[in-house]
Formats: structure tokens, C-alpha cells, sequence
């Protein structure tokens, strides 16, 4: 899910690519899914909240670009070293709902997008499991869909181990451990409180950059005939980040859950 706005950012740039490419070097897959997840209004807020996201799905195969959990480039790689793309996303909470941030401003929706190099450690089975090092930067967007700021910086240093599936059924996973820094312009959009929003419990608060704590990923998709279904846990431990003393950081653990079903209706022959 988190690569999913990163895989439809550069679809037309994917197209565009493959359309010089030979008919049997283009090879795609769509569809579309749906996801409920369960989750903190924000990493290190107490309370939390469920979604219900539809997305559309896609899988493409071509000379420059594959897409498939993420985004890779043929452009520049080795058996070693390749270039991929990286995105996450925030979801956007009303202070409303949040008893810690309860008349301040509202958090948008944040999109993250950025480069990032894949050393690859081990492949085996035809490059269908592999373990590699991912080193991430991304560039983080806050939106209201009327405008659009940047709020900051992340790099996410992380390995991977991921099975990918060999045939067109079956299980495939990935699992995922790293450390997260950002700029203090981004903390500064979640954790700090200005002098005009400080109350008696929520002393003002100035955030910096730094470490932004550790997490772990597991994502698990079993697919048969045209339907996949896939389910994803992250955890996150915040103690010791650079804004725990923020009044707006509540719980040091942070839970994601998601589950997840895409129906595929159109490929390629």
C-alpha cells in the first residue's frame, strides 16, 4: 500500500517508455483492490483509527520500467545494484478527533516520494527470493488537494528479504527491518506546538531532526487465478526519538494492520 501512490505517479512515465519497446518485452496486469487498515491517527498518538482505501491495480513488465510491490528501473542496474523508487504515505487526521492536537491546525494527507538504491546481498531461484540493503530518501508533501507544501525530508536505510512468486499462483512476501531519520522541518509538522496552541498540558514545543525511530514490515499475498489477497503488519518503536518530549508524542509503540484483496480483469497475451 505504501508503494501504491509511487507506482501511479510514474505509470504514464512506464507507458511512455514501453512504447518503443518490442510487443514481447511489454507485459502488464490490471485491476483493482481494495484495503482496510487499522492504525494510530498519527506515530505516537494515542488513539487510532480504520480506513477502507479502494486503489486500482497494476503490474507491468517492460525494457525500462517493471512495477510490480514497487518500482524499478532497467535503466541503470547491475546483478548488484539497481535504482528503484520509494513512497509512503500519511494519512490525514482532523485535530478534532485527536484529543492531544484538539485546536490546532489539521494534519493533510502526506505523500512521500523519492529515489532509492537496492544493493542486493543474495539471490536465489532465478532472482525470484533476494535479500538486499534499500537506501531511500523521499521528499514529503503535505496536501489538501486545493494546495500543497513540503514539509521535510526521511531516509529509510532498511534491509529486505523478499519471495517473490514464481507462477502465477501462490505465496509470495516480503519482509522488512530499518530505521527511519527526518528532517526537523518534518517532525516540526507532527510534533511541534506553537505558542499560540500551548495550554496548560501542552507546554509549547520546538521539534528538530534526527532519528525518527525503528520499524519492521511483514506483507504476505497469496494469489489464485485473477484474485490476490495480501495482508501487511508494521511496528514501529519510537522511544528515543528526537521528538519524545514533544506533549503531541503519547505511545512509543506504533501498530499498522492491513488486509487486502485485488481482483485482476485485464492483461496482457
Amino acid at each position: 500500500m505504501h508503494k501504491a501512490i509511487a507506482q501511479h505517479i510514474l505509470l504514464l512515465l512506464t507507458v511512455f517508455f514501453s512504447a518503443s519497446s518490442c510487443p514481447q518485452d511489454f507485459r502488464w496486469e490490471a485491476g483493482v483492490g481494495a484495503v482496510a487498515i487499522h492504525l494510530p491517527l498519527y506515530p505516537g498518538s494515542s488513539q487510532d483509527a480504520g480506513y477502507l482505501i479502494p486503489f486500482p491495480y497494476l503490474r507491468l513488465e517492460s525494457k525500462y520500467l517493471d512495477i510490480d510491490q514497487g518500482i524499478e528501473s532497467n535503466l541503470f542496474r547491475t546483478n548488484k545494484v539497481r535504482f528503484s523508487l520509494s513512497g509512503g504515505l500519511g494519512v490525514p487526521v482532523n485535530s478534532a478527533d485527536s484529543i492531544a492536537r484538539a485546536g490546532m491546525p489539521d494534519l493533510d494527507l502526506v505523500l512521500q516520494l523519492g529515489p532509492s538504491v537496492d544493493i542486493i546481498f543474495d539471490k536465489r531461484s532465478q532472482g525470484a527470493r533476494e535479500f538486499r540493503l534499500e537506501l531511500p530518501v523521499r521528499l514529503a508533501v503535505a496536501t489538501d488537494f486545493s494546495s500543497t507544501r513540503n514539509i521535510g525530508w526521511l531516509f529509510e536505510p532498511r534491509l529486505v528479504y523478499e519471495s517473490k512468486r514464481k507462477h502465477k499462483a501462490g505465496w509470495a512476501y516480503e519482509y522488512t527491518a530499518g530505521v527511519r531519520l527526518a528532517t526537523d522541518k518534518y517532525h516540526d509538522y507532527y510534533y511541534s506546538v506553537g505558542p499560540q496552541y500551548a495550554t496548560p498540558t501542552r507546554p509549547a514545543y520546538k521539534a528538530s531532526g534526527g532519528y525518527s525511530g525503528l520499524f519492521t514490515d511483514l506483507v504476505a499475498s497469496w494469489r489464485k487465478r485473477d484474485l490476490i489477497y495480501f495482508a501487511w503488519v508494521r511496528y514501529q518503536y519510537l522511544g528515543g526519538a528526537q521528538y519524545e518530549d514533544s506533549p503531541l508524542f503519547e505511545d512509543e509503540n506504533y501498530w499498522f494492520l492491513g488486509i487486502g484483496l485485488n481482483w485482476i480483469f485485464a492483461e496482457s497475451r
